[in-house]
């Protein structure tokens, strides 16, 4: 995995000569609530490929008393290209990360909607639980490095990137609340599942050359948002009577990028409408 590779790179890049176990043990400190872990095992298999690559280079290894022998290592030139390069390439790069949550929640109807408002309603639970360590440990440590109590240091560029999850996790949290409520007061309905016939619907919708063109002119006009900033009137007037607000617009976008379409027919065009077939829940995890 490159994250992992680029981890061991960049640590033994700033503490070599320096060997597989303080890596590790810096690493763990690394760890947010609610994140991975990176294992003792997939650091080590990191060092050794990153070795074979010929990223690192072998110093020393050396063994104290009975203790396990342990292997010093140092960044290679090829290592230091490689290391700057995915560095750049990662922070430079605005990536769509999969989100297991949303995808899952494209089905929410399956669910009975008191299911739907309490599993919301615990995952704000969490997520304000992992919002209240984490300000916790923003208090306890400060960005000033003092000898003598190195464990309270966590430098400047850390802390804003554990303020940016802070903020993250709110924003995720106050939707699941809201959206639970909007649950509760029937606000939002989620729907019951697919009968036969919206099924049959459907499946005669996406066969249609209509579901192809509306699947390419969405396509366009996603790569068009990216290449230019437009005015909110011209992009709803890009939609037609399908978008009134650019906010629509952006919902829209969203839901073509997951798989979701919405098939908009003309009356006379000899196929039941499935305009309302679009699950508004997965509108409202666009919102998000």
């Amino acid at each position: 995995m490159w994250s992992t590779r680029l981890l061991v790179l960049g640590l033994v890049r700033w503490l070599g000569p320096v060997h597989g176990y303080l890596v590790r043990r810096e690493l763990d400190t690394w760890r947010m609530p609610g994140k991975a872990e990176i294992g003792a095992g997939s650091i080590y298999h990191a060092l050794k490929k990153l070795t074979a690559d010929g990223r690192l280079e072998v110093v020393a290894t050396e063994s104290v008393d009975a203790r396990p022998a342990r292997t010093t290592y140092r960044i290679t030139a090829s290592g230091e290209a490689e290391f700057q390069r995915t560095l750049r390439e990662k922070l430079w790069d605005v990536a769509g990360g999969e989100d297991p949550f949303s995808t899952a929640w494209a089905f929410a109807q399956v669910l009975t909607p008191a299911e739907n408002i309490a599993l919301l309603r615990q995952r704000a639970e969490v997520l304000f639980s992992r919002i209240e360590q984490v300000t916790a440990l923003l208090a306890a440590t400060t960005p000033e490095f003092i000898p003598g109590d190195e464990g309270a240091f966590v430098p400047a560029h850390a802390r804003a990137m554990m303020k940016r999850q802070i903020d993250l996790w709110i924003t995720d949290a106050e939707w699941c609340e809201e959206t639970a409520g909007r649950i509760e007061t029937g606000d939002l309905v989620l729907g019951p599942e697919l009968d036969a016939e919206h099924a049959a619907q459907w499946r005669e919708a996406i066969k249609g050359d209509r579901f192809i063109d509306n699947a390419r002119d969405r396509q366009a006009l996603i790569e068009e948002l990216t290449g230019e900033d437009l005015a909110a009137d011209d992009l709803n007037g890009r939609l037609g009577g399908d978008a009134k607000k650019s906010t629509t617009l952006l919902m829209e976008t969203l839901q073509t990028l997951s798989g979701l379409y919405r098939f908009v027919r003309a009356p006379d065009d000899g196929v039941a409408p499935v305009s309302d077939m679009r699950p508004l829940h997965c509108g409202t995890c666009a919102r998000f």
